[in-house]
């Protein structure tokens, strides 16, 4: 194994894969995975995703998202979650789904390995479920989280904010959370798809969670390894990740995950417009499956040298000094003592670094 990482440091651990781009909602703020593309190409197949797992197991990648449209929609999705545990060697799989399909699928999921799945559930309201998702499917949603609990398959419950519509809601959603989920995870509204227009009247920072939620937040502690989400732990243990993506440097520093798209294509970003991989092209005249693999990893790199954050500290964040730091070297010596640097350059290192040896 050898990890990736792009020119500011961050690794490749996590792959975001999109499945399909069929879904059976029609959610007015849907961002469509940042990839608008629809039919003319096969979907990505279970041979293709068998590649990229043991691609990504080459480069360390340990964390992979089945996402949409609506992957449930996918019949071979369980042959999909195994073939990522296969050649993956084993790593955390879990699905973001709108939960229409989950109840008939959630006991073959968890056989085949997933850790967790997100069920979209942005209101527990029917009217106001239907306004938001174009659909009224709120009981199969609502049953399919049970049956998941039942089989022992850990839901964690999506809940977008949205100015207007759905603020009344957070705190049912969390109550059904406590009870069924593992988690609930707050998500502020992204002006990338459907929601690109209707941005400035439904954002909501996401921020409005800790005014809601403060008398019975204990401690705050973050998921590091991605986006530098804080998680609230309230009184009773059970948590709330907040994903805060607009304009947070912090979030995009911490940024440790790229996208498959369905049509097998990769993309750095979810705001990404430009250059992409075409896993397709390298694929082309391959012989043998280790070969794809190959090429996998070679499109890996040259995503990673596309990969940027989409928001830059800027010194006006006060995070870069404005002053150079100088560190001061101590090497031990046999006696005991520190042997310190004090002065600059390479001569008097190559000089320090000397008497330590004699000494």
């Amino acid at each position: 194994m050898f990890p990736l990482f792009d020119a500011y440091g961050r690794p490749l651990t996590h792959l975001r894969v999109m499945v399909t781009w069929r879904c059976n909602y029609r959610c007015f703020f849907c961002h469509s995975e940042g990839y608008d593309a629809r039919g003319g190409a096969e979907e990505v197949s279970v041979e293709e995703v068998s590649a990229i797992a043991a691609a990504g197991r080459r480069v360390g990648v340990y964390d992979y998202k089945l996402t949409g449209g609506e992957p449930l929609l996918r019949r071979d999705i369980v042959d999909i979650v195994k073939a990522v545990m296969e050649y993956g060697g084993r790593p955390r799989v879990s699905i973001t789904t709108n939960g229409s399909l989950l109840a008939g699928l959630a006991g073959r999921l968890a056989e085949a390995g997933v850790d967790h799945v997100n069920v979209s559930l942005h209101a527990l309201e029917p009217g106001l479920y239907r306004r938001i998702t174009g659909v009224d499917m709120l009981d199969r949603v609502v049953e399919g989280v049970r049956r998941a609990w039942e089989h022992g398959l850990r839901v964690k419950a999506n809940f977008v904010l949205l100015r207007g519509v759905n603020e009344g809601q957070l705190i049912p959603v969390l109550e059904f959370a406590e009870r069924y989920c593992y988690r609930l995870q707050v998500i502020e509204l992204y002006p990338v798809g459907r929601a690109a227009s209707g941005f400035t009247e439904y954002h909501l920072p996401g921020t409005y969670v800790y005014s809601v939620l403060r008398d019975r937040v204990r401690r705050v502690r973050y998921r590091l390894g991605l986006h530098t989400r804080p998680i609230l732990v309230l009184d009773d243990g059970f948590e709330v990740e907040v994903v805060l993506p607009v304009k947070n440097a912090a979030f995009c520093a911490r940024c440790s995950r790229a996208r498959v798209t369905w049509d097998a294509k990769l993309v750095p970003c979810l705001n990404w417009s430009g250059e992409y991989v075409d896993l397709r092209e390298l694929w082309r005249g391959c012989r043998g499956f280790e070969e794809m693999v190959d090429a996998v990893v070679e499109g890996f790199r040259r995503l990673m040298r596309l990969r940027k954050p989409y928001t830059l500290y800027t010194r006006s964040d006060g995070y870069i000094p404005v002053r150079p730091r100088t560190l001061r070297l101590g090497l031990p010596k046999r006696d005991g003592t520190l042997l310190f640097t004090g002065a600059r350059g390479r001569e008097h290192l190559e000089r320090l670094l000397e008497e330590w040896r004699d000494g």
